[in-house]
């Protein structure tokens, strides 16, 4: 199943940090094994990170990322070869394919959720799209390369087919959202909480998925 907006929304800031919902003793971990695999800059892959981590942290999750592979910013190498756990998820930045009959032109990510579950392990990031948004725009490719990936991850843990009404998770991203400001990429109170139960039911499922794109 391919699930692709086709609203423009009209998005309100959502500026603040958001609690961790109750009965909550500790924050729940999320852990995101990064595959750079299109020549992302060092610099780009901060500012993903950045951009990333500030929106999920908010939520209250304990967020925590692992470059897999050569680190672009050590000489370390993090094979990541051991398996997945509940608690992980996989976002792995690739250029767009050249030719996809199933894939929107204008998609920046895709998510692959697992139907059982309508929960998933593994989202892609567009690179190219993204850098080619920025350089028309005239916004940091980095930034936007974090933001899309929240929303990715945003799709793993709440859903296929679930979008927001403002935020990080609009159904659609035409130019005019790109240039929001940062503190305007936020899940709701109640998206943060689904989060939250997300993770802590979240099992190691590896049946096949379908994808939806942003």
């Amino acid at each position: 199943m391919k699930v692709v907006g086709r609203r423009a929304l009209m998005l309100l800031a959502t500026v603040g940090t958001l609690t961790i919902p109750a009965g909550a003793a500790t924050p729940v971990s999320l852990t995101i094994r990064l595959y750079n695999s299109s020549g992302v800059t060092s610099e780009e892959m901060q500012s993903a990170r950045r951009a990333a981590e500030a929106i999920l942290a908010d939520t209250g999750l304990a967020v925590a990322f692992r470059h897999c592979g050569r680190s672009p910013f050590t000489s370390a190498v993090d094979a990541c070869a051991e398996p997945l756990r509940p608690s992980e998820v996989v976002v792995r930045i690739i250029k767009a394919p050249a030719f996809s009959p199933t894939l929107h032109p204008d998609a920046y990510g895709m998510a692959y959720v697992v139907p059982e579950t309508n929960r998933g392990w593994l989202a892609t990031v567009f690179s190219d799209r993204i850098n080619n948004a920025a350089a028309r725009l005239h916004v940091e490719p980095g930034t936007l390369l974090g933001l899309v990936a929240a929303h990715e991850v945003g799709h793993l843990l709440l859903g296929v087919a679930y979008h927001g009404e403002d935020g990080v998770m609009p159904a659609d991203l035409p130019d005019a959202l790109l240039t929001r400001d940062d503190q305007e990429w936020r899940f709701s109170s109640n998206e943060a909480e689904r989060l939250h139960r997300s993770l802590e039911s979240m099992t190691g499922t590896s049946a096949s998925s379908p994808a939806v794109e942003f």
